[in-house]
């Protein structure tokens, strides 16, 4: 049977190629999630190999351990026997004033004068030797040209001149943190004066064992809240801190490895369907020679086998590529590619190749071994109907009414059990519609035949006929689309209702038209600066509002904010959800949602602080935008020197409110002149606020895009497929409407429309599917402080169901082309 089965690839390396493309696409794409999230540990682990090359030892500060790393320590570091060099690391805020002449906030940290302890290479240019001069990573540095004049600002928004001398890199701050600006010690000072070093970083001399090293340290400067470790330990502490953020990343790309290996596995088993059936006399010989049932299944599996090692393993290097491409087309411009290939993802990759291609061959092995002997005997039968059946249309029922009951109780249960009925739900009423798809497949081809009849004539017809004549074969075909695009059309109708309800809550939470913030975090504005903007013409009013970490007593510390009080119920509108939230007054506190929750604190309910005591008036539920995220308490301003804990930081912002009848746009340009006297402020308009509160879930919806675009091309890759396959086994077909007149181009355009027909019925499935459950999705995710809205991107949309168009002719082209040139005489011959 093993030189049966070699025979039997030998004799159908076309037909068997096109199986094995689909398996490779979908092992690419489980091999490129796998190096993916091996790629974002790479760039972790390579920021913390620069942070901490050359570092045989740390001094650094325990928790709560004070502010004890000066130049004193430093010195006394440097005097311990077994030192080469030690440096005092600190970050600062370095606010830069960019092309467009704003300031935006930027990192900077001191030249290490030991070469070996610089976190950084460089690139051109020089490094800083005098006060005046910096160098910039190469990102930053962009928009600047060596030897030009960079402002940078101090924390109280003095300006400094610099010099740009050079460029540097180093890898993407991968979480960790990365600095844009590296200064003299004495051009750090000018910017941040009173800055503490964040650590000490230490070089053994030759011949020095780091365990020796941080032995004399210890004993030297260790105690009193100072700690010291080997360098090897500091990385690993900063990569354990920083792993957990790449977690979810992971879980991401599993997801959609999942996605792709599911389509591939439909794909495959279609595939495999077709070929059994088109083989079914070559089994029945087989049999007939004396090869039994079990023979038979082994033969078909084995042969399964063998084409899913050989494109696991082509699919496993196109993996590689696939995440080089999808870190090129989302990552920053510059930044590394990272393609790590383990063994463990290369072993992992193969045998999911195999298995899954083994798994999805057992359906069609089990019905070769059905094939009667008798059947040798006869000619077969071209393109046999094969609809869906009573068990088939049972399962249908059964998911589709699971599928309504979960989607009517997710609407009436709460936010969190309803989420997992909405899955629920998303999940029968796809398994419903696969189940459906040949009872519908028929219906819709034909109607898609008859519209498009009167344009494309008898080949649209053809189309139809020949997508009719199988309805399994075209729901399954189709099937694969369905899946790739109804992820897709529900999250991008999801993100856009998202963006949409965002756009919304700030604009019911807001009634100023500005919010001035600064570009430094936990940096207040001038105390003047209110009554500044308030004085600038169609200004209604300014108000201040500071955020902080508030002592709430017995209950804790809590981020909250504070505003004067007036402006509450005008400037502020949050949605009140217990009490009244008109204005707020002395010894008054309005508590958010999540610290009701979390405390049982009601309206009326006094809270006692170590300097006082509140009484909550109202319950809110607000959103969060920069400049004017209220957290988890509201109190008035008045309020603030009492509750603030002494060590938290205030960042502050101004709400501006224009006066009716006023135009913005002077009024816009009048807060910027009045602004010019704090080069650190910065103006937002509501626009802006919603633009920087989307951002975020626009580079996700593009990453997902991307990601999802090789499993939608993994199933035209199955239309591709089955088409090639249909035509072969409709070879005398073919030539029989060739001599009866039909074309080449009829021929061509007959697999073109059938194709096209396969497209349109699968996308119209994933669209709908996708769209009704992101409406299911909105109705319960929505709040009244974060609504969701159900909003259809028509244009993103239509984008999706354009490229299934547009695509279903190319997947045909080769199909097609391969049709019309067979001869007439070879197809009539064709058994």
């Amino acid at each position: 049977m093993l030189r049966v089965v070699a025979a039997g690839v030998r004799a159908r390396p076309l037909r068997l190629l096109l199986s094995a493309v689909a398996i490779a696409l979908g092992v690419a794409f489980v091999s490129g999630s796998l190096i993916l999230s091996a790629a974002v540990g790479a760039g972790l682990r390579a920021a913390v190999n620069y942070q901490t090359r050359g570092v045989d030892a740390v001094v650094d500060q325990t928790r709560g351990g004070g502010s004890g790393l000066d130049d004193a320590l430093l010195a006394k570091v440097r005097g311990v026997p077994g030192v080469a060099a030690a440096e005092g690391r600190t970050t600062v805020s370095a606010p830069l004033r960019d092309a467009t002449g704003h300031a935006r906030d930027a990192g900077a940290i001191a030249l290490p004068a030991d070469a070996a302890l610089r976190p950084f290479d460089l690139v051109g240019g020089r490094f800083p030797q005098q006060p005046g001069e910096l160098a910039m990573a190469e990102t930053t540095a962009a928009d600047f040209t060596l030897g030009q004049r960079v402002t940078l600002f101090d924390q109280q928004g003095g300006a400094h001149p610099f010099t740009l001398v050079g460029t540097f890199s180093r890898p993407a701050d991968a979480g960790i943190g990365a600095e844009d600006l590296v200064l003299t010690p004495e051009g750090l000072r000018q910017v941040a004066p009173e800055a503490a070093y964040d650590e000490i970083v230490v070089r053994a001399a030759q011949g020095v064992a780091p365990a020796t090293l941080v032995a004399g340290l210890d004993q030297a400067v260790g105690g009193k809240g100072v700690r010291v470790v080997t360098g090897a330990d500091a990385a690993s502490e900063l990569l354990s801190n920083a792993a957990p953020d790449s977690a979810g990343l992971t879980k991401f790309f599993t997801a959609f490895a999942v996605l792709a290996m599911v389509v591939a596995a439909m794909v495959i088993a279609n595939s495999f369907t077709i070929l059994v059936a088109q083989r079914a006399k070559e089994l029945a010989l087989l049999r007939c020679v004396g090869a039994g049932k079990r023979q038979v299944f082994g033969a078909v599996l084995v042969e399964a086998g063998a084409v899913g090692l050989v494109a696991s393993v082509a699919g496993l290097f196109g993996g590689l590529g696939v995440a080089a491409a999808l870190q090129a087309i989302t990552g920053k411009p510059g930044a590394p590619v990272y393609v790590p290939l383990s063994a463990r993802t290369a072993v992992l990759a193969v045998v999911i190749g195999v298995v899954v291609t083994v798994l999805a061959a057992v359906p069609p092995a089990r019905t070769a071994t059905r094939v009667a002997p008798v059947e040798a005997m006869r000619t077969p039968v071209e393109g046999r109907r094969a609809r869906a059946g009573r068990p088939r249309t049972i399962a249908a029922v059964v998911l589709l009414v699971a599928g309504i009951a979960a989607a009517i109780g997710a609407l009436i249960a709460e936010v969190e059990d309803g989420a997992v009925l909405a899955v629920v739900a998303m999940v029968a009423l796809l398994g419903a519609l696969l189940a459906v798809g040949p009872l519908l497949a028929g219906p819709v081809v034909r109607v898609l035949g008859s519209v498009t009849g009167p344009v494309l004539g008898e080949p649209a017809k053809l189309a139809a006929l020949n997508a009719d004549r199988n309805p399994r074969r075209t729901a399954a075909t189709a099937a694969a689309l369905t899946i790739g695009l109804a992820v897709v059309a529900l999250v991008t109708t999801v993100t856009a209702g998202v963006e949409a309800g965002q756009g919304r809550g700030v604009e019911q939470q807001l009634a100023a038209e500005f919010t001035v913030t600064s570009v430094v975090n936990g940096q207040q504005l001038p105390s003047t600066l209110p009554a500044t903007l308030a004085a600038v013409p169609g200004v209604a009013a300014a108000a201040p509002v500071t955020e902080f970490t508030g002592d709430l007593g017995k209950l804790g510390a809590y981020g909250m904010t504070a505003v004067r009080g007036d402006a509450v119920g005008t400037l502020l509108k949050p949605v009140v959800l217990a009490g009244r939230l008109d204005r707020l007054g002395p010894g008054e506190l309005a508590v958010s949602r999540q610290l009701a929750e979390e405390t049982g604190l009601s309206v009326g309910q006094p809270v006692r602080t170590s300097s006082g005591s509140l009484r909550v008036v109202a319950v809110y539920d607000s959103v969060d935008a920069p400049g004017a995220s209220l957290g988890l308490g509201l109190v008035d301003l008045g309020e603030l020197p009492h509750v603030a804990l002494a060590d938290s930081e205030h960042d502050g912002s101004v709400l501006v409110k224009v006066a009716a009848g006023a135009d913005t746009d002077r009024v816009r340009a009048g807060l910027d002149h009045a602004l010019a006297a704090a080069p650190l402020a910065q103006v937002n308009t509501i626009a802006d606020l919603e633009d920087q509160l989307s951002a975020p879930l626009r580079s996700t919806l593009d990453l997902l895009w991307a990601l999802t675009a090789l499993a939608v091309l993994i199933a035209f890759a199955g239309i591709a497929n089955t088409l090639s396959l249909s035509v072969l086994e409709r070879t005398r077909e073919s030539a029989l409407l060739r001599a009866l007149g039909l074309t080449r181009g009829g021929l061509r355009a007959t697999l073109t429309a059938e194709s096209v027909f396969v497209a349109v019925f699968g996308a119209a499935c994933g669209l709908l599917l996708g769209v009704g459950s992101a409406w299911l999705i909105t109705r319960v995710a929505s709040t009244a402080a974060e609504p969701v809205l159900f909003t259809l991107p028509s244009a993103r949309l239509g984008v999706l169901l354009a490229a299934a168009v547009l695509a279903a002719p190319l997947a045909a082209a080769l199909p097609a082309r391969r049709a019309a040139r067979g001869s007439l005489t070879a197809g009539m011959a064709a058994a």
